[in-house]
């Protein structure tokens, strides 16, 4: 487009929307006087599908503007000015090839939705399967290519004749990602790959359906999916009984914080006419033209940042909130946080229509603005994705608090964000060496979050080399150190003295022995377990071979164990107590942990039973550790030692471990009872392994 035609359309954009604004604002002013809220939705339609989008992002928003706006509004989420049917043969004809009846057995005239961008109708295929068939509009790519040269130039103007503002707003970069999620949307081949990634997301999740695509019947302007039957959101909140809507609100809270924070890719566009809401719970998603992605770091961002929500934690959840801000020269933090600090405030103690996480959130953003802090691009569609999704909310559950909801899904994703051995390993490889040298942690700002990981071990094999640990791999050495650096000061207190340099030397040398024959575990904790039981029964042959007894070997070993177990113990409870002050719920988090890391299933075994409400109760049914034992006739040796260890650990969580028996002893299953209601000291299982 010439930079007159560019010109023209702006000056119509510009003109339009000053008129609305000013009708607006004497609306409000005049308590619903004579403005018609229809003639603002008019005029987003005259200008074209770039601002039929804007208002549909506007009818998700009762908190910008008055409920006579949204109302009017929300008949753009599906009512758009319908296509004729003869542009929709012409444009499947263009895109497949043939016609209508060469690929539908049939294909009905009447279109069930007819949006912005698009026009859907009901079809059926030769085999009978009911379909959805989305088709573009005709010249799409022209009317957007349009505005957006428009848009663009009104943004090049405003920055000559207000930079600092431009600046300040970051709208450059919120247009940059308009541009690009809107240009996104017209490649309907594009959006019919995002589901598929959508659909490998959600595989296996009860409560959310993804629809089918048919690949032969997609193409950029042409997208063919399955067919949803289900209830919209009005009448979801009109038929469905309290105990259902309760599901659904669960169900959608869960799907947000999946998409956010577990899997990074998320729908942006979660308006009422893309849900599909079903009376068992379930609900579907559709239109997934509009998505976004966080990075890892952002996914932890906001892990952080909503457990400090959930808590109350306003300092906390603000240093996560300006962490992903970028300050300028006049930033004022204080100022930031003091205003921070009064909407979280507001949040806290107001209903949720009243008070919502979106509004806040938006709020928040512009008092950042306000202080001198740039927000990035992304953080647009992380907040109209939730203001979205939070709509919906305010339909089935009009009392709801998200961050209650969300908070048990929020421990769930710390839990196994902070129980993976893969990323601690990585976050030590780039801790340690700056610690070791400088005496400082790195930046934030200094730390990879992804790189080749194998070039990291082979590092730790030459360092090893370096320091006499021949034909070691990194991680064996660093599993010396670990077990050295807790032994050896329960072996020199030893009396009468051992020889501490025989007893480590022989250790390592029969556990060079023991190693190799050690199965290859299925999952990370299982190997680091059974390669601790090699080590610890290692270390009591050892000591039995300088003279030590039985029972004063196990006893040795046993003190060992504990040193190490007990700093694992730390951060479960820490979280736990994080998440609830009651001690049964405490213990079941914390118990919940260890059986995700390092005891983590399918390697463990493990199933819940019913128990008296102040016991957390459960059994183990299959321990490889136990399984090693075995094999060495050292059963007895895992039961005074390994088996003995759940006994300080459930009082250091303030309870006591009932146990009757062991598959260390020879029973089928251990069974574990975490007694909160009572404060008797526990009494340790002393029997010896059935033989």
């Amino acid at each position: 487009m010439t930079l007159f035609s560019n010109i023209r359309r702006l000056s119509m954009i510009l003109w339009t929307l000053r008129r609305e604004v000013r009708a607006l604002r004497q609306y409000r002013l005049q308590s619903r006087g004579r403005a018609d809220p229809s003639r603002f939705v008019e005029a987003l339609i005259e200008l074209g599908p770039t601002f039929v989008k804007l208002g549909q992002v506007l009818s998700t928003r009762p908190d910008v503007l008055p409920e006579e706006y949204v109302a009017a509004l929300k008949r753009l989420q599906e009512r758009a000015p319908m296509v004729p049917l003869d542009v929709i043969r012409a444009t499947i004809k263009s895109e497949l090839g043939g016609k209508l009846a060469d690929h539908f057995e049939t294909f009905e005239c009447d279109p069930v939705a007819s949006a912005s961008l698009a026009q859907v109708h009901r079809a059926t295929l030769r085999n009978g399967s009911v379909v959805a068939v989305k088709v573009q509009r005709s010249d799409m790519d022209a009317l957007i290519s349009r505005d957006m040269a428009a848009l663009s130039l009104g943004i090049t103007i405003l920055a000559r004749i207000a930079p600092h503002k431009l600046r300040r707003s970051n709208l450059s970069a919120f247009f940059a990602e308009f541009r690009r999620y809107t240009l996104n949307e017209l490649d309907f081949a594009a959006e019919a790959r995002t589901i598929e990634r959508f659909r490998l997301n959600f595989a296996g999740h009860d409560t959310v359906v993804i629809p089918n695509t048919y690949p032969k019947l997609t193409t950029r302007r042409v997208l063919t999916i399955d067919w949803v039957e289900g209830l919209r959101l009005g009448e979801a909140a009109e038929i469905l009984t309290d105990e259902k809507k309760d599901i659904l609100v669960s169900s959608l809270v869960n799907m947000l914080l999946k998409m956010f924070v577990s899997d990074g890719l998320f729908h942006a566009d979660l308006h009422p006419g893309n849900i599909v809401f079903h009376s068992d719970g379930r609900l579907t998603l559709l239109d997934f033209g509009m998505y976004g992605q966080l990075e890892p770091r952002q996914q932890d961002r906001f892990v952080l940042y909503w457990m400090a929500v959930v808590q109350g934690q306003t300092r906390r959840a603000f240093h996560h909130f300006r962490a992903q801000t970028d300050a300028l020269p006049d930033a004022d933090e204080a100022a930031f946080y003091s205003q921070f600090a009064k909407l979280a405030e507001e949040f806290y103690t107001s209903p949720l229509r009243e008070t919502s996480l979106a509004k806040v959130y938006f709020e928040m953003m512009q008092a950042g603005y306000q202080a001198g802090f740039v927000f990035p691009a992304s953080l647009m569609l992380h907040a109209k994705a939730l203001t979205t999704a939070e709509a919906l909310l305010f339909e089935l559950a009009p009392d709801a608090r998200f961050e209650q909801i969300s908070r048990p899904y929020i421990a769930q994703e710390f839990e196994a964000r902070v129980a993976s051995p893969n990323r601690l390993a990585k976050r030590a490889s780039q801790i340690l060496p700056e610690l070791l040298l400088l005496g400082e942690l790195p930046p934030q700002t200094a730390m990879d979050e992804d790189w080749v990981w194998s070039t990291t071990k082979a590092l730790a094999n030459d360092l090893a080399l370096q320091v006499g640990l021949t034909k070691v791999d990194g991680g064996r050495a660093m599993l010396r150190d670990l077990v050295e650096h807790y032994a050896l000061p329960i072996l020199q207190s030893t009396k009468p003295a051992l020889n501490v340099s025989s007893v480590l030397e022989a250790t390592w040398c029969r556990y060079d022995k023991l190693e190799p024959n050690l199965p290859v575990s299925e999952t990370t904790g299982a190997m680091i377990t059974t390669h601790l039981a090699a080590i610890t029964l290692a270390i009591y042959e050892s000591l039995v071979a300088q003279g030590q007894s039985a029972d004063e070997a196990q006893s040795i070993v046993y003190q060992i164990g504990w040193s190490i177990y007990e700093p694992m113990s730390v951060l479960p409870l820490m979280l736990a107590k994080t998440l609830t002050v009651d001690p049964t719920k405490q213990m079941r988090i914390a118990t919940g942990v260890f059986r995700k890391f390092p005891f983590g299933e399918p390697a463990y075994g493990w199933r819940d039973v019913d128990t008296d409400p102040k016991i957390v109760g459960f059994d183990c049914t299959k321990c490889p550790v136990a399984s090693f034992f075995k094999e060495h006739d050292a059963s007895d040796l895992c039961v005074q030692t390994w088996c003995a260890l759940d006994y300080p650990l459930a009082q250091k969580w303030g309870g006591k471990l009932e146990r009757t028996g062991t598959i260390a002893m020879g029973d089928d299953h251990c069974d574990f009872r975490w007694n909160m209601g009572s404060s008797r000291p526990h009494q340790q299982i002393n029997r010896r392994a059935k033989t």
